[in-house]
Order: C-alpha cells, then sequence, then structure tokens
C-alpha cells in the first residue's frame, strides 16, 4: 500500500502547478491565495487510518487578525485556521475520499480531479469575495439561526464547519470598523444564544463591543 508521504510526493509537482494558474501558491498538501481582503487555504487532508484523503476549502477574513486567542499568521495559514472552512466534494456528495494509487499516472489523474473540482466548488467562492469584498456584510444575525440553508445559498454552497455562536463573534469582531451598527446586532446575538453558565471565549468581546458601540452611537447623536 502507498504511503501519504509517497502519495504526496507523486502528487505535489501537477497540483501545485495546476494550484499556480488558479492564483495559489504552495506545495504538497497546502495551498494559499493572498488577497487585498481575505486570505483563500485549500488543504489535502490524508486520513487517519492511511490510503486516502479529502480536499478541504477556507477563508479567513483580514478584518479579523485573531482567532480568538492568539494572532494569526496568514503567511502561514492552514484551512483549518479559517474561520469560513468547508470539505468540497464532487456532485454534492456529504463526504468523499480518493484512494491512493500504487499506479503514479492514476495518482496523476487524482490530482486533475481535484484541481477540477477546486475550480467547481472553491473558485466561485474566491471570485465573489474578490469582486464584491464586502459581500458578507449581506449576512444578517438572523441568518445563523439557518447555517446549512440560508447562509450556506449565500456562500455559494459552503456547508461551515462551525457554530452559530462562534460566527456571531466572527462577525461582531470584523465589522467593528466598518459597520458598527451591524457588528453591535451579531454581538446581542451571541449573547442572546448564551446562558449564565457558558464559557464561550467572545462573551468579554461581545460585551466589549455592546459598551464600545453604545458609546460611540451616543457620542454621534449628540453632535
Amino acid at each position: 500500500m502507498i504511503s501519504t508521504l509517497e502519495f504526496k510526493k507523486s502528487i505535489s509537482k501537477i497540483l501545485s502547478e495546476n494550484l499556480k494558474q488558479l492564483g495559489f501558491k504552495g506545495s504538497g498538501f497546502n495551498y494559499l491565495m493572498d488577497t487585498d481582503n481575505f486570505v483563500f487555504a485549500i488543504g489535502i487532508q490524508a486520513s487517519q487510518f492511511g490510503a486516502q484523503c479529502c480536499v478541504e476549502f477556507g477563508f479567513q477574513p483580514k478584518s479579523l487578525v485573531t482567532d480568538g486567542f492568539k494572532l494569526l499568521d496568514y503567511k502561514k495559514l492552514r484551512y483549518y485556521n479559517c474561520e469560513f472552512r468547508t470539505r468540497i466534494t464532487p456532485n454534492g456528495q456529504s463526504d468523499y475520499w480518493w484512494k491512493y494509487s500504487e499506479n503514479e499516472y492514476q495518482n496523476i489523474q487524482i490530482a486533475n480531479q481535484i484541481t477540477e473540482l477546486i475550480i467547481k466548488r472553491a473558485l466561485p467562492i474566491v471570485q465573489l469575495l474578490k469582486v464584491n469584498p464586502n459581500h458578507l456584510e449581506t449576512i444578517e444575525p438572523k441568518d445563523l439561526d439557518n447555517i446549512y440553508t440560508i447562509l450556506s445559498d449565500k456562500l455559494l454552497g459552503m456547508n461551515l464547519a462551525t457554530t452559530d455562536i462562534r460566527l456571531a463573534w466572527v462577525f461582531a469582531m470584523s465589522l467593528t470598523k466598518t459597520n458598527l451598527k451591524k457588528s453591535k446586532r451579531f454581538a446581542e446575538y451571541g449573547l442572546s444564544k448564551l446562558t449564565s453558565s457558558d464559557k464561550f471565549f467572545g462573551r468579554r468581546d461581545f460585551e466589549a463591543i455592546l459598551n464600545d458601540a453604545s458609546t460611540t452611537l451616543n457620542q454621534k447623536e449628540v453632535f
């Protein structure tokens, strides 16, 4: 049976060349595209049981510089660091894994199939956010109640690996400088989902945003 390392070596050249043409940089199993407002990440995830892999895609708004605990290094970002991330699969399947082959030609075919999948599933999202970097501001707090329907539709079918509370924190934090009123609404939404016993790290951020927003908005009304 071919190992993950051997499979990586057999697909790395063709996959990196393919993704370079799409605007990604990287090698092996990790690729990045850095733009003015977002960082996009592609990752090939090897199965813990060996012999197969799947494809992961994520993007990170640059307006959010932390994961809640530490600053992000965009040059070293991986798909699992992205607040917006999903597994991309052919034909809308819920999950899909490519089997490693002992035949190098077949592995090159897998690399090309992965490229085609990225073009079909990930590139439209990249293009949407590059053309309209404010697209995320079309998302409303109430959309977070429907992550797999309404929110997924607004993100061209992304099935996000996250929660409504975490997303409320993402939007509240990333909008503080550009849309304070909406940031406040996401903070209010996030707090409404927390019980008094919840230990969610973002509670203090929600409260701080509401306090700062209240002060700022009152000052605007005075002047």
